[in-house]
Order: structure tokens, then C-alpha cells, then sequence
């Protein structure tokens, strides 16, 4: 149960604000806008973006900032911890040690 206050379905943004925070987007469409993000708390699924720019604000600024520290000019690749294989092997539920040691 998704607990975003607007979502919007199959719509097209043009030349305007849009805040992304407690917004879900789904196949949408924006053109020439300015996209606004300050706490991440959004889904964005199968959307696309032309001549837009993105403004990060709040938290959303001090995250870049800090991945700024990590990649550089290096091209910025996103991994998912769920991808098998990256941190070793994916543990599930029935598999995660419960070991608990004492310093």
C-alpha cells in the first residue's frame, strides 16, 4: 500500500514546477520543467524527461554533495543491494546469521 498523498498516471508535465516528494509518477512525461526534490521520498516508474533540470534542496542537496565527494567526474553508477552478486552472496531471511558476538 503506497502511502504517497497525490500519484499521478500517464501524464504530461509542461514547462512547470514539479515537486516530486510525496508524489508517485507512473509513465509519465515532462518537458522543459523544473523538477524539485528535497527529501527523495517519491517512486518514479517508467517516466521520461526532456529538457528539464533538476533542483535539489534539504537533504536531497546534502546527499548529492556527498556522492559528489565519492565519484568525482566519474559517471555515477547506482547499485541495488538486492542485485546478487555485488556484496557477496544475497542472504534471505531463512538464510541470515543470527550470530550476536560480545566485544
Amino acid at each position: 500500500m503506497s502511502t504517497f498523498q497525490v500519484k499521478y498516471k500517464n501524464k504530461k508535465f509542461v514547462k512547470e514546477r514539479v515537486e516530486l516528494d510525496n508524489h508517485s509518477f507512473e509513465h509519465c512525461n515532462f518537458i522543459g520543467c523544473l523538477i524539485v526534490l528535497e527529501k527523495g521520498e517519491t517512486e518514479i516508474e517508467g517516466c521520461t524527461f526532456k529538457d528539464c533540470r533538476l533542483m535539489l534542496v534539504g537533504q536531497a542537496l546534502r546527499i548529492a554533495k556527498i556522492l559528489r565527494t565519492f565519484i568525482g567526474d566519474k559517471p555515477l553508477r547506482v547499485l541495488d543491494f538486492a542485485e546478487p552478486g555485488i556484496f557477496g552472496q544475497r542472504k534471505t531471511s531463512a538464510t541470515e546469521d543470527t550470530k550476536i558476538t560480545e566485544k
